[in-house]
């Protein structure tokens, strides 16, 4: 059947052939039409399909990249400010904490 001169090719190309007329037989049809409904009908429609479906995965992808972006941007900026309320919170610890401790230091002072 091929003639490429390639052998791996026309072993393939005369095995796939053979396979298209087994499953025309047994679907009632001729290799023709088979060919037609392989290659002209149902591979275009499953390349279209395939060209959307990457297309919706794609924006789909691109807006779940922008809503985790926006997360994380929104949990550093909490962090930061929470970040900086214990930076001002610790200054008052420790002079409420030297306070008592003076306070402490003077009452056993007047003993």
């Amino acid at each position: 059947m091929a003639n490429s001169g390639i052998y791996w090719i026309d072993v393939t190309f005369d095995w796939s052939v053979k396979l298209l007329y087994k499953f025309a037989e047994l679907l009632g049809m001729t290799y023709e039409e088979i060919n037609i409904w392989l290659f002209v009908i149902i591979g275009p429609i499953l390349f279209l399909i395939s060209i959307y479906l990457n297309y919706y995965f794609y924006k789909k992808t691109k807006k779940l990249e922008k809503i985790i972006e926006i997360q994380n941007k929104e949990f550093s900026e909490t962090n930061e400010v929470e970040v900086e309320e214990k930076k001002t919170n610790y200054p008052k610890i420790l002079i409420i904490v030297l306070l008592i401790v003076f306070i402490f230091y003077f009452l056993e002072l007047n003993h």
